[in-house]
């Protein structure tokens, strides 16, 4: 019995080892994964033309604005780039030359010079990229890990296969303008992917941008062919990108009938293809890399993407990176479709995989969020520009009048309360909706002279004033914090979305409008009252501050831990009858780094999704030299900004202002201090957030700038009264 049972397994293990049809190979190998470039694109478009296929895909896919923001200048190649390597790349003109091995380019073939450049022969079916050595050259001089190749390098180690079809070709008379960027998604390290990039894929129609256009029965036959082997497969038609550049040769009308035709070509196809997927377990992407040169100019830089497949639902994409519905980056998309495949995302690709929240009219949401964060990055230049130079003017104008005509001093107590209004002007300014950039300024003038002006009637001493303001500013941050940051989101003084420097958690310019209005509006308030149970209040609300500023689900901002920890630490052991001095200053600090060290601990082993978290895995996958890569990053940030910010000139006259009250008139401010010691104990606790604000975050001349409007003003106020 025990030999027949012996036989019979050794005949099971023959028969499953040479069937053709039964395979033990991994279930990834069969998945199909579709990328498909509808490149220019906004998403007014997709609510605009009549698109049904794309329109159906709405109905069961996750829809989101992306952030195509890249490394270095903004452009095309390195938007494409981005996407393949996970993280922020640039590309230069060589780098987005893509062939065939077989196609001519010059005076000798693709495949030649490719072997020249780099010493390697290409594949028969080969895509080569003739200036991947330029890509890793200028992946080199980023002060962070950058692969070109990344996705398409790790997609081959896991036997996946990748296919690159068709092209954005220009032909004019004087000669074919290449633009193949889809390549630079799929590639490998070595610049190689499969697949059909040629001309082959373009037909002659006269009635078509550059009288061409994509061979779109053709593009279809090899979708179908290489769907078979299973992998990812990136189809670029190309022909919206035609028709955007094409409107300098024609009129308005027909620029838009020949992008309409595009547009509904693409959409065709997209059906075509969705017939033969299943997306229970198949993926479809559509995804824009790259605005239009119409949304260009307007600056609207964030572009659609729809991801249909399995566990997406119809609703909003969104991610950890942003944490906000709706809203994904361009970094998002190599983890999504790497997940996919179940290969682990490195930790240099800093995006993360796509998710669904489930909606029901995404698109019109998403149209109006277009608007707002339109609106907040084309008026946030001017507005925080007048805003920084009428608070120097201000301050300016003070210590002229200090010095000259101190009698005058009176009038520009209205003025300095309305300087710290702005910060909660700005904050609720969004409630107004989308505005154009002259009357978000004149709503700025007139919400902030209505708040100040309702101030000045019922509080009618100044010290009342500054402590109303600060703590009504306070108030509403903490609010919109637990409310997952509805206003902040959406704030001239918040986040900018199109930029991508931050999108969830507290900011720097509010942490700093946060430390600053909450200390001295406290420290005012205890001043006036000078009772425990308001000092118990006091320590309350900043332990909340404090927490919001560093808890995962707001942000866990480390710069906020550090600097909330010594502005918000040096302020209650003051109030609470300790002397600083050297030594309890010290000691302090030690706590922060212990916790902060222990803080970094768990992120590192709990697998949160916070910057922290990000930076604690980088370390342990990379080595302590990743730390000092982004700690070298931040510093050459902060100087530049330093350099070139006009909040740095908040800082530099408030030192001056400081500096000249110190001794001018003699004795005046060491009086106001002895007079208002609880005021003093704010001013010193946000002076020492302004300077750990400066020195431990990647943008703390901000932060700095920020805390200054609240730490400044209380001393000038303060100064009427004793000149």
């Amino acid at each position: 019995m025990k030999k027949f049972f012996a036989i019979f397994l050794c005949l099971v293990f023959i028969f499953f080892a040479v069937s053709p049809s039964i395979s033990f190979a991994s279930p990834t190998k069969n998945k199909i994964a579709v990328l498909f470039i509808l490149d220019r694109t906004s998403i007014n478009d997709l609510a605009k033309y009549n698109l049904p296929n794309i329109k159906k895909l709405l109905d069961i896919g996750s829809l989101a604005l992306m952030n195509t923001r890249a490394a270095g200048s903004y452009s095309e190649p390195s938007s494409y780039l981005t996407i393949g390597t996970g993280t922020r790349a640039s590309a230069g003109e060589m780098g987005s030359l893509c062939f065939n091995k077989d196609e001519v380019y010059g005076y000798t073939s693709a495949e030649k010079l490719y072997h020249l450049y780099t010493g390697k022969l290409p594949q028969e079916g080969n895509i080569v990229n003739l200036g991947i050595q330029d890509l890793i050259n200028q992946a080199s001089t980023l002060n962070y890990t950058v692969t070109p190749g990344l996705l398409g390098e790790l997609l081959k180690r896991n036997e996946i296969n990748v296919y690159v079809l068709g092209n954005s070709d220009i032909k004019t008379l004087s000669g074919i303008s290449y633009k193949r960027y889809a390549p630079l998604i799929g590639m490998d390290k070595n610049g190689i992917s499969e697949g059909d990039i040629s001309e082959d894929l373009l037909v002659k129609d006269d009635n078509s941008p550059y009288m061409v256009k994509a061979d779109y029965e053709k593009l279809y036959n090899k979708f179908v062919e290489y769907s078979k082997n299973g992998g990812l497969i990136i189809i670029d038609p190309g022909d919206i990108l035609r028709a955007d550049v094409f409107p300098k040769y024609t009129s308005p009308s027909l620029a838009q009938r020949y992008r309409e035709k595009a547009l509904y070509e693409s959409d065709k196809l997209i059906g075509k293809i969705l017939s033969d997927l299943d997306l229970s377990k198949d993926l479809f992407i559509v995804v824009t890399p790259y605005p239009s040169n119409q949304d260009i100019q307007i600056n609207n830089l964030i572009t659609p993407v729809i991801i249909a497949g399995p566990s997406y639902s119809q609703g909003f994409a969104t991610s950890n990176t942003t944490k906000r519905q709706g809203i994904i980056t361009n970094l998002d998309i190599a983890p999504t479709i790497l997940s996919y495949f179940n290969i682990e995302p490195p930790v240099e690709m800093l995006g993360h995989p796509i998710e669904s929240i489930k909606y029901q009219n995404a698109l019109g949401y998403l149209i109006n969020a277009d608007k707002m964060i339109v609106s907040v990055h084309n008026a946030r230049p001017l507005v925080l520009k007048s805003y920084v130079l009428f608070l120097v003017i201000v301050l300016i104008l003070y210590i002229g009048l200090l010095f000259l005509k101190k009698e005058y001093l009176k009038y520009l107590t209205p003025i300095i309360l309305g300087v710290m209004t702005v910060p909660l002007t700005f904050l609720i300014l969004p409630l107004l909706g989308p505005l154009s950039l002259y009357l978000n300024i004149v709503a700025v003038v007139v919400l902030t002279g209505l708040i100040d002006g309702l101030i000045m009637y019922f509080v009618k001493n100044d010290l009342d004033r500054l402590m109303v303001i600060s703590l009504v500013t306070t108030i509403t941050i903490i609010i919109d914090l637990l409310l997952n940051s509805p206003l902040m989101k959406n704030s001239i003084l918040g986040y900018d979305v199109i930029s991508g420097a931050r999108f969830y958690g507290i900011g720097n310019e509010y942490m700093g409008v946060l430390i600053g209005s909450s200390i001295m509006g406290t420290m005012a308030l205890i001043e006036k009252y000078k009772t425990k149970s308001v000092k118990i209040l006091g320590f309350t609300l900043f332990t909340v501050a404090f927490w919001l500023m560093v808890l995962p689900q707001f942000g866990a901002k480390v710069g906020g831990f550090i600097t909330g920890f010594m502005a918000f630490g040096s302020t209650i052991l003051m109030l609470f009858g300790v002397k600083i001095n050297k030594k309890t200053f010290l000691i302090m600090f030690i706590s922060m780094v212990i916790l902060l060290f222990l803080m970094f601990i768990a992120s590192m082993f709990f697998g949160t999704t916070t910057h922290m978290a990000q930076t604690a895995i980088i370390v342990k996958s990379e080595g302590i030299n990743s730390l000092f890569q982004i700690f070298t990053r931040k510093l050459q940030m902060e100087l530049n900004l330093i350099r070139y910010t006009i909040w740095s000139w908040v800082l530099i006259i408030s030192i001056l202002v400081l500096f000249i009250l110190s001794y001018r008139p003699t004795g005046v401010l060491k009086n106001i201090f002895k007079n208002y010691k609880y005021v003093y104990y704010g001013f010193f606790g946000s002076i020492v957030g302004m300077l750990f604000a400066l020195a431990f975050n990647d943008a703390g001349i901000v932060a700095a700038a920020t805390t200054c409007i609240y730490a400044i003003p209380p001393i000038l106020l303060l100064l009427q009264r004793n000149v």
